[in-house]
């Protein structure tokens, strides 16, 4: 107060002009879809997972680097050829610091501060990687185009020898031939039009000697020559998957369509709308971005990969983990498609332990053996030498060192390249690691099995980037959906899928801690009490009112392991 005048001193906000606002309008109207407005403690949690994003749009921005052909800026940087191989190897380790950031909790002190401090929201690094995600988009949506004209409107190019092969197996199975025993690399390439730098040679034949990887005049070379000798040591012929990854190809080959690539589009397509469904509202704008902008998944549609297929099914299993019987199934056609799936058994049997009891994973495991041994068993018992080949090649037949991974040091002067028991010792230390990792987190964070089950690929003797591709996208999927594990300490029981539990009742004295699925179901069903007119709502009408009410930002939001429960949850 000012004793001259008595009238109270207003002090304005500072009103910034007109102008900058005028140049900023689309990127201030965008802004309000991707990143919250409301700055207040209860909307904390998806402030905090917006950031968790961006982490991941930033893990799929390295990896869609990786993706440029180095051939195209090379030339101009020549000094980089000798470590050529170490491009990939930094991208790849960017993405996994990235995915990292994106399940590491917060400590203590950050989370109070940061709840309790009123900042501008998003901050200067959100915008540039919303604004980096967008561009990288622009490249995924040439991508997704690709992927339509050559699968709908081109004849087959398969640029995977593995999805060559099955879908060469699939042709076999309709023939009634064994596909672990009748398949031949020479007939696929009398049949279809491959190119010898999309085979997997193998060290035998004219390159038993070699351990560089040949070059593509070496590979058309050694083919042409197979082609006129009648047989191709050098190159591998099995096919190397389960069966359920040219089984789901039958339908195609049946209507004599060889051009497999939508069905791999399709994998993809599920695993978006899955994904729209499972997760906030707040968040599906940025999922949307984000599979678009994975440039990684892209090329994994074109080139036909089964990495989709499997990564389909174990995002299932993780999204069900509150059915028994449905994750369980999912695990056992993850298991049946491809061998990485096999390394995310030993993580979900700690989910299911920590969440749950060792009875419960026993009968977990044992439903998703027998699905995996189902689909598998006529082709053991119609030749088992054969099968046990053809789905242990790719660790037990002599193929050459490639990746993006360790391996990757030994092509620079930096490190030769070692024995492959040492890359096979690191292997096994780095799953270990993994697994103990795992087992302290994986309350909190389910979705960091996404990576830490092929991390240890990272070191083997042959670490292919797409590994590694399908690990970004299902994190934030899983991270921002509705069902998430216990956050409480006391074990839970198995009764109903993931999506029966948003829309059904909850049991008296049987809901878990923390449990997002449960408490908005129990938000919305104290909601519908109150809108549709009932006796019992008009008699009860005093003691509803009595009841003590929570905002729904609280009982919506997905529980981050720092924001305690309810109280009338707990």
């Amino acid at each position: 107060m000012h004793q001259d005048t008595e009238k109270q001193t207003v002090t304005m906000p500072y009103a910034q002009s007109a102008e900058p606002l005028r140049h900023n309008t689309l990127f201030s109207r965008l802004m309000p879809h991707f990143f919250t407005e409301d700055v207040s403690p209860d909307n904390y949690p998806l402030i905090e997972l917006q950031r968790r994003v961006c982490w991941v749009g930033l893990a799929l921005i390295a990896q869609a680097l990786n993706e440029i052909d180095r051939k195209i800026y090379l030339p101009y940087v020549r000094f980089l050829i000798p470590w050529e191989s170490m491009i990939p190897f930094v991208l790849i380790v960017a993405s996994f610091v990235a995915m990292w950031m994106a399940f590491r909790p917060t400590a203590l002190k950050k989370r109070v501060g940061k709840s309790s401090a009123s900042q501008s929201r998003p901050r200067r690094w959100q915008r540039i990687v919303l604004v980096m995600v967008l561009l990288t988009s622009i490249a995924g949506g040439i991508e997704f185009g690709r992927s339509i004209a050559m699968g709908f409107f081109m004849p087959p190019q398969y640029t995977n020898d593995g999805t060559s092969i099955d879908t060469n197996a699939a042709s076999l199975l309709l023939e009634g031939r064994n596909p672990y025993t009748d398949s031949s690399i020479l007939s696929l390439v009398r049949r279809f039009p491959i190119q010898p730098y999309w085979t997997t040679p193998l060290r035998q034949g004219q390159l038993a000697d070699a351990l560089t990887y040949p070059s593509t005049w070496e590979l058309r070379t050694i083919l042409d020559t197979d082609l006129k000798a009648g047989t191709a040591p050098e190159f591998e012929s099995k096919v190397s998957y389960p069966s359920l990854s040219f089984l789901t190809l039958l339908p195609f080959v049946w209507l004599n369509i060889y051009n497999v690539l939508p069905f791999y589009l399709l994998c993809y397509l599920l695993l978006v709308i899955i994904g729209l469904k499972v997760v906030r509202p707040e968040i599906r704008p940025w999922l949307l971005l984000l599979s678009l902008a994975n440039v990684s998944m892209w090329t994994s549609v074109v080139g036909g990969n089964v990495d989709l297929l499997y990564i389909l099914f174990i995002v299932l299993a993780w999204l069900a983990q509150d059915s028994r019987r449905w994750s369980a199934i999912f695990l056992g056609l993850a298991i049946a498609s491809k061998q990485p799936a096999w390394l995310f058994v030993p993580f979900y049997a700690i989910m299911i332990l920590r969440q749950y009891n060792f009875k419960e994973v026993l009968y977990r495991l044992s439903i998703a053996g027998i699905i995996a041994l189902a689909l598998n068993l006529p082709f053991i018992l119609w030749s088992p030498q054969a099968w046990f080949a053809g789905v242990l090649a790719p660790i037990a037949d002599p193929m050459f060192p490639l990746g993006v991974g360790l391996i990757a040091v030994s092509f620079t002067p930096l490190v030769p390249i070692l024995p492959g028991t040492v890359y096979l010792a690191l292997e096994a230390i780095a799953m270990l690691f993994c697994l103990g990792w795992y087992w302290r987190i994986c309350k909190q964070h389910p979705e960091s099995a996404m990576l830490l089950a092929v991390l240890p690929l990272f070191f083997a003797w042959r670490s292919l980037p797409s590994y590694f591709y399908c690990a970004a996208f299902p994190i934030i999927i899983l991270q921002a959906a509705y069902t998430l594990p216990n956050r409480g300490g006391r074990p839970r029981k198995a009764l109903r899928p993931a999506w029966r539990l948003q829309f059904a009742p909850p049991e008296t004295n049987e809901l878990p801690v923390g449990i997002t699925s449960h408490a908005a179901t129990r938000f919305f069903h104290a909601l519908a009490k109150s809108i549709v007119p009932s006796t019992r709502v008009l008699n009860n009408k005093a003691s509803i009112q009595s009841q003590p009410h929570h905002s729904p930002a609280a009982t919506y939001l997905p529980a981050l392991p720092w924001i305690p429960p309810p109280k009338s949850i707990a």
